[in-house]
């Protein structure tokens, strides 16, 4: 049931109560091995903060091995029934690859929904390969670049192994326009690239050149740190029932994102942002079971935007995008993403759930020769999960998916739902 301004749900509804068993959590697990009494689930909701806290201990292409702990907290600003959700994820975290991970990413609902605040903070020392422009390396293609007289094929593996220092800062205020859930505001959006070692670049004999080198050049950018620091304008509508977990609803963003050289950034461009999120229902009496589906597209309308900030997999704000694929695995400036989730109840008191997904992704390549435009060649990926309730007051689950791509597989541990 839906009441106040549609943003707010029943207890019952909110916590996956049903008529089937009392929803639990994995706390509740916990109570009962060590003989403690379950917590009660509160049936009236209140601005009191939920409070969930991960070790992380898990495995990514992109990351290896992952050791550290993520914070999750979700908290009613003002009155339930007409304020939505607000919601924070903390994370800190070091890898087997080398990786000093530090983020900040938060959701942020003013009284009566006034105001939405987000933002999307990360710190990031950083390796990782990159894997030239364009959706290469499908079928065994081999990759070719070619530009002012510097050019490269590559066959076989296209792993280009770089190291870097990674800062973004994205902080987003948007004003409710109407009483249909539309907004609409402004960011501040920063990518500061710097340190930039390609480890696999050789200018010496035997030359080896790779794509980061060639793009730079091709655009003069420096080789070893640039930045992109911008406005954007924004409109947004979310109607979704919960933003961590939804069962009904949508959730519409376009942007539009200017780059001056005078706000820092290294050179002048603008680029085009949209997303779509929606929740189809497959069983009234079970709203865990549903159909979900996720596209994206983010173009570069005018200039050139350095090679490490171009749209990429697995980028967007809680990096879910591309499972199946290793981290920054298709790059360009104009990129395409889609993807389609079953979400199902495994057990019938909420603890245990599942999902199977499937996505595909394309991009172009903006250098001439490379003869590789947007749908010239798409990338399909899809896997299955496990979903473990961690909080039933505000359905954070434990996820855990193993996804497949042409040559790549991997597993994937994280906090919430991918989108």
């Amino acid at each position: 049931m839906i009441v106040g301004n549609g943003y707010a749900t029943t207890a019952k509804q909110n916590q996956d109560t049903t008529h089937s068993a009392p929803s639990i959590d994995i706390f509740d697990v916990l109570r009962k091995w060590t003989k403690k009494p379950a917590k009660p689930v509160d049936t009236v909701r209140t601005t009191k903060s939920n409070l969930s806290i991960l070790p992380v201990l898990g495995y990514s292409p992109s990351n290896g091995v992952v050791l550290g702990a993520a914070v999750s907290v979700t908290k009613y600003m003002a009155d339930p029934t007409i304020t939505k959700l607000t919601t924070a994820l903390l994370n800190a975290s070091v890898t087997t690859k080398d990786q000093v991970i530090l983020s900040l990413r938060y959701d942020l609902y003013t009284a009566q929904n006034k105001w939405y605040i987000s933002g999307d903070n990360r710190l990031l020392f950083f390796t990782q390969p990159t894997y030239g422009l364009g959706i290469y390396g499908l079928n065994d293609q081999p990759y070719t670049f070619n530009l002012n007289g510097l050019s490269a094929t590559t066959h076989g593996s296209l792993e280009q192994p770089l190291k870097y220092n990674y800062i973004r800062l994205y902080e987003t205020f948007l004003r409710k326009i109407n009483e249909h859930h539309w907004y609409a505001g402004m960011a501040v959006m920063i990518d500061d690239n710097y340190k930039i070692q390609d480890q696999s670049l050789k200018l010496d004999s035997p030359v080896h050149l790779t794509s980061h080198y060639i793009y730079s050049k091709a655009y003069g950018f420096n080789t070893t740190q640039y930045n992109t620091d911008g406005l954007s304008v924004e409109i947004m509508h979310d109607s979704r029932d919960n933003p961590i977990n939804p069962y009904s609803g949508y959730y519409l963003n376009v942007s539009y994102r200017v780059n001056p050289t005078f706000l820092g950034s290294s050179q002048n461009s603008s680029i085009l942002y949209y997303e779509y999120r929606t929740y189809i229902n497959v069983n009234k009496d079970i709203p865990q079971n549903l159909i979900a589906f996720w596209f994206w597209g983010t173009n570069v309308l005018t200039g050139h935007v350095p090679y490490l900030e171009l749209p990429s997999i697995t980028w967007d704000t809680y990096n879910r995008s591309g499972r199946g694929y290793i981290q920054g695995r298709f790059r360009g400036d104009n990129m395409l993403y889609g993807e389609s989730e079953f979400r199902f109840r495994l057990t019938s008191n909420g603890l245990l759930g599942g999902v199977t997904f499937i996505n595909c992704t394309t991009a172009s390549n903006p250098l001439p020769l490379t003869n590789q435009n947007l749908f010239n060649t798409v990338a399909p990926g899809g896997g299955v999960g496990l979903r473990i309730k961690m909080n039933k007051l505000d359905r954070t689950n434990i996820t855990v998916d193993y996804g497949m791509g042409y040559g790549f597989s991997g597993i994937y541990l994280n906090i919430r739902e991918a989108f």
